[in-house]
């Protein structure tokens, strides 16, 4: 086995001497690589290792938890510690330190306010809840690409679809926190309003001393007691007080699907508190939540979330109780669906990023595209990738010479994440011009270093690092002509929409081919 401690460090062909004591932590960011050798197999997947090729794995982020926060030596490191089993002769296991760049602050749910408080002033800004953010957002678009695909052609989704998909979603409510999308989605606050007045009880019936007129009930146990009464009628069994074991009815609040309901406004008022700082919503909605918290029935609910068995009739039939109950199993899949692509969501980028290209090469001038062409799309991601293997081929006419775009992967694990051909053939000629250009793609800013090193591994003229956060935020000089790769920022979707980011690509596009009319 390999280890290399970053991409550019496998290009080279420059592996890692492992010893545990002494390795330092694989750091995601660099994109890590492990290679086996040829008898060597995993015993089981993993959830930070992706495939690349036969036997060779990039190494993605780990799922940092609050319990590897408060055991690592350090409380500045995001670094978890993670076994690895190869199949061998004989097996064997290695003990691998892998590190992220944030913690994912969603993760913390109710009573854990102390640990929320002490991770942020620990980590700071890299306590986040950008990140998980983002990956729902992108899970987001390839289910929107998907859905339409299930009831459209069997071919895949249309990609002159792709722009209008990614300029509604930009506009809709996919770019919110959770919280405030199921809020629209179902209109909780309205509804929350609505069932506050009306909450469903229970009848409790409980035997007890009862003054003579307000006897309305008696069961077998009060006529036991009534006959074993001195007296020959029911004025002399009462006795002094005038009293007699009778069935009082009590209205309990107290039901399973009130306890389901109070216990899941716990957890929105906490999301809301999260965001209250940045939209308005937010703040009604924890307001809501407030009010139906202080209502008399509601004070004697017990909370609870706990729902492992089967719900009940009320959450299942009830059309208020069922948009909460629904509303919570949304937040349960989201919540599911951010932990299993957090290891692989560099992949989920590449995949994203195909999308954008796709958009952009679209805006270009003459743009043209047969309308057989697809996009096929995964219902449940690979290693956190939505999209089959597939080439995308776009054409621009212009009134002097026709373009041609190929957008592919390449075959080679050694190879760029993707690769674009542009080639120009200018019309009445038979002479064609191509150009290449290599992409690579990080979730966050590659180091100058790690990007000359790409660029020289490239074996083409142009190389591009794209990325999607950069932490840092130090300016760079110019590295026009320096030998080292040039990078382009995506726009945080979550605040500026898709759209934004095609537009800087396409602008991209047409500045390295030069213009050219396009």
């Amino acid at each position: 086995m390999e280890i290399y401690a970053s991409l550019a460090d496998y290009l080279d062909g420059s592996p890692l001497a492992y010893d545990p004591q002494t390795m330092p932590p694989l750091q995601g960011k660099d994109r890590p690589v492990i290679v086996l050798d040829p008898q060597e197999r995993l015993k089981s997947p993993s959830r930070f290792l992706m495939p690349r090729q036969d036997r060779v794995y990039e190494v993605g982020f780990p799922w940092i938890q609050t319990i590897d926060w408060e055991t690592w030596e350090s409380r500045q490191a995001l670094v978890q510690q993670v076994t690895l089993t190869i199949e061998d002769h004989p097996p064997y296991s290695l003990q691998l330190q892998l590190q992220d760049e944030v913690f994912d602050a969603s993760q913390l749910g109710r009573g854990e306010e102390d640990t929320a408080e002490q991770l942020h002033n620990t980590l700071g800004y890299r306590c986040d809840r950008a990140t998980a953010e983002t990956i729902a957002l992108l899970i987001g678009l390839f289910r929107e690409i998907l859905g339409r695909t299930k009831t459209g052609p069997p071919g895949g989704r249309p990609l002159v679809e792709i722009p209008s998909v990614l300029d509604q979603l930009s506009q809709s409510e996919a770019h919110l926190p959770l919280v405030l999308a199921l809020n629209r989605r179902y209109e909780l606050r309205h509804k929350l309003e609505l069932i506050a007045p009306k909450l469903r009880s229970q009848l409790n019936r409980v035997a007890e001393m009862m003054p003579l007129g307000h006897i309305q009930e008696l069961d077998a146990y009060c006529l036991r007691d009534y006959v074993r009464r001195p007296g020959r009628n029911a004025l002399e069994k009462a006795g002094a007080r005038q009293q007699l074991m009778a069935i009082q009815r009590y209205e309990n609040f107290n039901t399973a699907e009130n306890r389901f309901l109070k216990g899941f406004c716990d957890l929105l008022q906490q999301e809301c508190r999260n965001y209250s700082h940045r939209y308005h919503e937010a703040e009604t909605l924890e307001r809501a939540i407030d009010q139906f918290r202080q209502e008399p029935n509601v004070q004697s609910i017990t909370s609870s979330v706990d729902l492992a068995g089967r719900p009940n009739y009320v959450l299942q039939q009830n059309p208020i109780y069922r948009s909460f109950y629904q509303a919570y199993l949304d937040y349960l899949q989201q919540r599911s669906d951010k932990e299993k692509i957090w290891g692989y969501r560099q992949a989920l980028l590449v995949d994203a990023l195909v999308v954008y290209l796709v958009a952009a090469l679209l805006q270009l001038q003459g743009s043209f595209i047969s309308s057989l062409s697809s996009l096929a799309v995964k219902a449940t991601p690979d290693y956190g990738r939505y999209l089959k293997e597939q080439e995308i081929r776009v054409y621009c006419v212009l009134q002097q010479a026709v373009w041609s775009f190929t957008l592919a992967r390449p075959a080679s694990s050694k190879a760029s994440d993707l690769v674009l051909t542009a080639t120009q053939q200018l019309i009445g000629q038979q002479v064609e011009v191509s150009y290449h250009l290599s992409l690579w793609v990080f979730w966050y800013k590659p180091a100058p270093s790690l990007r000359e090193r790409l660029h020289q591994a490239s074996g083409v003229d142009t190389s591009l690092s794209v990325y999607l956060f950069d932490l840092d935020q130090t300016p760079e000089p110019d590295d026009s002509g320096s030998g080292v790769q040039p990078t382009l920022p995506l726009p945080a979707p979550l605040k500026a929409g898709f759209m934004e980011g095609v537009d800087g690509l396409t602008r991209w596009l047409r500045q390295w081919l030069g213009g050219q009319g396009l």
